[in-house]
């Protein structure tokens, strides 16, 4: 005989499925090659909705390449990511692109394994607003078996203090049907580390020296 249960979780699985559409479609990158030892992947390709199935966690992750503190939290989240879903997919991310071109886009996503919105897709822009992103690395936690409601809008903070412990507080508060309110509160992510600093210092010594070098450029060509 048929599992009684079997057509019930279908129909509840459809509807979560449903209202996760709503929130963050059904349209991705995924890389093609997903192997933990390679740093940087840019082969992408074109996915969909199954990527989401089964999941226990889905989190949001609001970066730009031209931010150095997203580029070292980036590898922070990577290693949480892969510890995560070592035996299992518990976790997915899905990159929120707040890049201003195209070419920063596909070198910061080139950095990450896990799904990513498509360069100027509606929804990165959507999300921005409703999360009110005023300051990035920035990463929402959310319950995609309970309408998507928000479990932290403390990602970023939680992942670098103690990521293993939270990864354990995000399950109980979906356990126990906790939410937060999804607007956030300012400045969690104002204060940088030294080696943040020390980043973004040597980004603009390189953007410096990129500018002193192209204005070379067009002066020997005048």
């Amino acid at each position: 005989p048929q599992n009684p249960k079997t057509p019930f979780n279908f129909y509840i699985f459809e509807i979560f499925k449903i209202k996760m559409q709503a929130l963050v479609g059904d349209t991705f990158f995924k890389k093609k090659i997903l192997e933990k030892e390679v740093e940087i992947n840019d082969k992408f390709e074109s996915a969909g909705e199954e990527e989401l199935e089964n999941i226990k966690i889905l989190a949001l992750y609001f970066s730009a390449y031209s931010c150095p503190a997203c580029r070292i939290f980036t590898n922070c989240l990577k290693e949480f990511y892969n510890s995560i879903n070592l035996d299992s997919k518990f976790l997915e991310i899905i990159y929120v692109p707040c890049d201003p071109d195209e070419e920063g886009f596909k070198n910061n996503y080139a950095l990450m394994p896990w799904l990513s919105f498509r360069f100027g897709d509606e929804h990165s822009a959507e999300l921005r607003k409703k999360f009110e992103v005023k300051q990035i690395p920035y990463l929402v936690v959310l319950d995609p078996l309970n309408d998507c409601n928000v479990i932290s809008i403390r990602g970023r903070k939680e992942v670098q203090d103690q990521p293993n412990e939270w990864f354990d507080l995000w399950l109980s508060r979906q356990q126990k049907q906790k939410y937060m309110d999804p607007i956030p509160d300012t400045p969690i992510s104002v204060t940088y580390t030294d080696e943040a600093l020390e980043a973004m210092r040597v980004y603009e010594e390189w953007k410096e020296e990129r500018r002193k070098e192209e204005e070379k450029e067009k002066e020997e060509r005048t």
